[in-house]
């Protein structure tokens, strides 16, 4: 990590122990190709691959809103890594270093040295290196910055969409939703006991979509992750393409046990929404079947106002539109 947030000298010494443990944590996946310089200094140094662009994005995790504030601390780092980087595999980027920075109102050897256990097996499956970071005395929470490149002029976008072109989602849609409907078991579920597969799964270890979206670069017109649930997400590329779309509610796939209508206004799945002309649907079936992630028709895009997904009469106007942060 980099520098603490400066606290009274009384408290100095546990917070280079702090910071101390962490890196010691953090191991290999803090240093490595394109780490010019990474923590320990003021910042960090990085060189970028020749002929790419850079890609960047930030998300904060704030304790009792986005994760249960009790919950094992190595699963609050691994799930803070994912989130994030789920917005490189939308952009259809390679990803590349993090800075992570974690605010708490106490924090012992023990809970920092978990966290960043959790942050180094998400690094470690992402293919990110930890570059830095920041700590600091308040209420809790995690901010990760991720960032990517991508071969220039090839960065997917929420734009892009045009009339005609047919709608997929990756993977199933639902599973977080069902683990938050049992905060309980949520909250104490153990870092390495996590079922695979399951709804605490799909919430603790999302699974960034990285390959899919940096094999979407040739494919789609436009393209998103889904965060804050799919029918928001749509509605959002919707809006930023200046079209419609005319969707399948019984085509989302869906984790067993979860109900579309509730599925696609639930968030946290982590999946990826993109658009792609109908000639494309061959090369669509192709990179499904090379990367092993289904990916499912479930509408088209129009031309014409709203600007939004429609599902059917009787669901718009009943139906949650996603996570709303404010």
């Amino acid at each position: 990590m980099g520098r603490a947030e400066k606290q009274p000298t009384a408290t100095s010494a546990g917070e280079f122990a702090l910071i101390a443990a962490i890196g010691d944590a953090l191991g290999p996946v803090a240093s490595g190709e394109g780490v010019v310089l990474g923590p320990g200094d003021d910042a960090a140094v990085l060189a970028m691959p020749p002929g790419h662009e850079l890609v960047v994005s930030t998300d904060t995790l704030v304790a009792g809103h986005h994760y249960p504030a009790a919950a094992a601390p190595a699963n609050i780092g691994y799930r803070s890594m994912a989130v994030a980087t789920s917005d490189l595999a939308a952009m259809g980027a390679a990803p590349a270093w993090a800075l992570v920075s974690l605010t708490a109102p106490a924090l012992s050897i023990e809970s920092a040295t978990a966290f960043a256990i959790g942050i180094r097996k998400a690094a470690e499956a992402f293919g990110l290196k930890v570059v830095g970071g920041n700590l600091a005395r308040g209420p809790a929470s995690v901010t990760v910055a991720v960032h990517g490149h991508v071969p220039t002029g090839t960065a997917l976008r929420r734009s892009g969409a045009m009339p005609g072109d047919r709608m997929y989602v990756s993977g199933s849609i639902g599973g977080a939703g069902l683990a938050l409907a049992d905060a309980p078991a949520l909250a104490a579920c153990p870092w390495g006991q996590v079922p695979p597969g399951s709804p605490l799964a799909r919430y603790w270890q999302p699974q960034p979509r990285l390959a899919l979206g940096m094999g979407l670069r040739r494919i789609a017109t436009a393209a998103i992750d889904v965060s804050d649930g799919l029918a928001a997400e749509v509605d959002h590329l919707c809006q930023a393409s200046h079209v419609r779309a005319a969707l399948e509610l019984p085509l989302v796939p869906l984790l067993p046990g979860a109900v579309a209508e509730t599925a696609i206004g639930a968030g946290d799945d982590y999946e990826l929404v993109f658009t792609a002309p109908p000639e494309k649907a061959q090369a669509v079936a192709a990179l499904a079947q090379a990367e092993a992630v289904p990916l499912t028709f479930i509408g088209t895009i129009a031309a014409g106002r709203p600007w939004r997904g429609s599902w059917n009469a009787r669901l718009d106007a009943t139906a949650p539109r996603g996570y709303r942060h404010f």
